[in-house]
């Protein structure tokens, strides 16, 4: 008979050995860095207090059969702190032949402390599990925007990942630059990107936690940061080079006003993975024509984030086109918090889930290697102290101003058996 109990120091190495049996890894991740990254997020970040445990099934022999990571994650609701809590990194040992572990360790999280659980980029069977044990899909922050930028290589890009279609894509890719240098030369087309003439400029940590108070301050839902929590955050997001150089932006406006700020992922040649981008409605145009502009300039083929329900519209207008290839998991027993969400009157972005972590790809850090990312290798249908408010030093940056310049989804996975 298998238990449910809380993940302990001395499983990360056990939990590191399941991951890289069930994605395949055991040759290609070093156990070591897998276990000490599992340590570093889930004991060591900022907001661990121990009332947010994450949770490991034991088979009946007491060996690890399942994994689910936990991280607490202050916000606010209708002006007053409370806990929410991420899960993330959902794992079960499909050899054991234990269909019911996946469902029992999210009942377990469910009956957490926290004042709401949520997860984001699930596929249908995730979703499917999480529904089972009681929570629900936000629909409105599910689907996934993309904006194309070059449409010949981005087509190509598309047809390289396709067996049959690869060899000729590679050969087209010459073909697709020529194209797409046309494009750019047809005025007033949805491809010729000009500099926009609001400022743009890199915000600092500060800068971030000033916008978030007061450009998304009015949500009902929001995520609550400190100085110490964001920086962290920031680092370790920063630290995921699979989908490139995480870089920040602050708009204003040629008067001075700041209009909004986005965070974003770099990639010549590839897709760029937006993390949180945010600012008022009447002035979400600008930020998002800096973004694509700047997106653009870097050698980008798209832009594509998680869709924030209050810029849908503006999204739309800006070509921006919308799939579903995962989704946003939500669980509260306060049905006020769940009314909000499914209204779109929070601020949940990538950056307050768990898509920001890497989990499987190596990437060099310092002289150590460390893991990336563990979304690749998900091929066999598998899932995956308060931050009080810094309000004198976000304030006392806003009141100094920015010197600006004019230069120019994870696939959660559930291994149910």
């Amino acid at each position: 008979m298998g238990r449910v109990r809380e993940f302990q120091k001395d499983d990360t190495g056990e939990v590191a050995e399941l991951w890289a049996k069930e994605f395949h890894l055991r040759e290609s991740v070093p156990l070591d860095s897998l276990s000490r990254y599992l340590e570093e997020v889930f004991f060591l970040n900022p907001w661990q207090s121990g009332d947010f445990p994450s949770l490991v099934y034991e088979n009946s022999d007491r060996r690890i059969a399942g994994f689910v990571g936990v991280m607490p994650r202050p916000m606010r609701f209708m002006g007053k702190s409370i806990k929410a809590a991420v899960a993330s990194q959902i794992v079960v040992d499909r050899s054991k032949g234990l269909p019911f572990a996946a469902l029992e360790l999210f009942r377990k999280f469910f009956s957490g402390p926290q004042d709401l659980s949520f997860s984001d980029g699930a596929n249908g069977l995730a979703r499917r599990v999480w529904e089972a044990a009681g929570g629900s899909v936000a629909m409105l922050y599910s689907p996934l925007w993309t904006r194309i930028l070059r449409p010949a290589q981005y087509l190509v890009n598309l047809c390289e990942n396709r067996r049959l279609l690869g060899t000729v894509a590679k050969a087209s890719r010459p073909i697709s630059w020529a194209l797409d240098a046309a494009a750019v030369r047809i005025a007033d087309g949805p491809y010729c990107f000009s500099e926009p003439e609001s400022i743009e400029a890199e915000p600092a940590e500060e800068a971030i936690i000033w916008c978030l108070r007061h450009l998304a301050g009015h949500r009902a839902l929001q995520p609550e940061y400190d100085l110490d929590s964001l920086k962290w955050l920031l680092k370790k997001a920063g630290e995921q080079k699979k989908h490139g150089e995480l870089r920040k932006g602050m708009v204003q406006s040629v008067k001075g006003e700041i209009l909004g700020w986005y965070l974003y992922y770099a990639k010549p040649g590839a897709v760029s993975q937006v993390l949180q981008i945010g600012g008022k409605v009447r002035s979400i145009a600008h930020v998002l024509n800096h973004l694509f502009y700047q997106a653009w300039q870097q050698g980008a083929i798209a832009v594509s984030g998680q869709t924030e329900p209050e810029f849908a519209l503006e999204l739309s207008s800006s070509h921006c086109g919308f799939t579903w290839p995962g989704g946003v998991l939500v669980q509260s027993r306060n049905k006020d918090i769940l009314d909000v969400i499914h209204r779109g009157n929070a601020f949940l972005t990538r950056l307050e889930g768990e898509w920001w972590m890497r989990f499987c790809d190596l990437s060099e850090t310092g002289n150590d290697k460390q893991i990336s990312s563990f979304r690749r290798a998900a091929v066999n249908g598998t899932v995956s102290k308060s931050g009080a408010s810094t309000g004198s030093a976000a304030d006392d940056w806003a009141q100094k101003g920015c010197q600006g310049t004019n230069n120019g989804a994870r696939q959660a996975a559930v291994c149910a058996g």
